[in-house]
């Protein structure tokens, strides 16, 4: 009987053992870009009566595999998984969290709003809030995103994303000193960030201060020489300096 009992119990061991190596194999297929190969891994190891046993694995299968489909555009896919994943652990936060992000992507506000808002019942998590920003800057509601971008910084004073959309926002409302202070503060707590520095870039153009914005363009285009946003602004302002 107590070899039996060892006997199951080293089966047992070796099975998680193999879980856990083929869950890492997945993990570093998504890592290097081979979505399709790290599913295919998924789904030998996905069952999925075990979703709702206490500390299922499915949580993180289906966490890694909402990932992947979101990578190849199945959003579908990745919602079911996301979902799933709220099932599988109700009092995480972090499935509302990128399914939102997703849906933001994908500019489906209405759904943003509807997992976001679900999420800050389960936390108030300053993420969300910069999320549901994004979805009001996306409506247009720009007085509601400088609302919420700056709940989420009052939560997290770190948040770069937030103090970035913040400028942004700020300067859609024509409050461009307050702009370029929300910019400046992105860029302290980003400094190697090419999308805020061509922002920061922007709000001292429109200050007319075209020699510091022509600085933070060049050194934009020099961290991403392919983005063409940036170098068409940088163009620019080579045009009104004459250089």
């Amino acid at each position: 009987m107590r070899k039996g009992i060892l006997a199951l119990f080293g089966s047992l061991l070796m099975s998680a053992s193999l879980y856990a190596s083929s869950y890492d194999e997945a993990l570093k297929l998504f890592q290097e870009k081979k979505y399709k190969e790290s599913l295919n891994i998924i789904a030998e190891l996905l069952l999925v009566e075990r979703d709702m046993e206490p500390d299922s694995p499915n949580y993180k299968l289906r966490y890694l595999a909402a990932h992947n489909h979101w990578k190849l555009g199945n959003h579908k896919s990745a919602i079911t998984h996301f979902k799933k994943c709220m099932d599988i652990r109700k009092d995480e936060v972090n499935p509302y969290i990128d399914l939102s992000l997703m849906l933001v992507e994908v500019r489906q506000y209405r759904d943003v709003s509807i997992f976001a808002n679900r999420g800050l019942k389960i936390k108030e998590e300053p993420m969300l809030y910069y999320i549901l920003g994004r979805a009001a800057l996306g409506y247009k509601n720009y007085w509601r995103a400088k609302e919420l971008f700056e709940k989420s910084i009052a939560i997290n004073p770190e948040m770069h994303l937030s103090y970035n959309e913040l400028g942004i926002v700020l300067m859609k409302l024509k409050m461009y000193s307050q702009a370029n202070t929300a910019f400046s503060a992105a860029l302290a707590l980003m400094p190697d960030s090419p999308e805020i520095m061509n922002n920061i870039a922007l709000s001292l153009e429109i200050d007319k201060k075209y020699d510091d914005a022509y600085n933070y363009l060049t050194k934009a285009r020099d961290l991403s020489p392919e983005n063409p946003v940036i170098v068409k602004n940088l163009n620019r302002i080579k045009a009104r300096l004459n250089r």
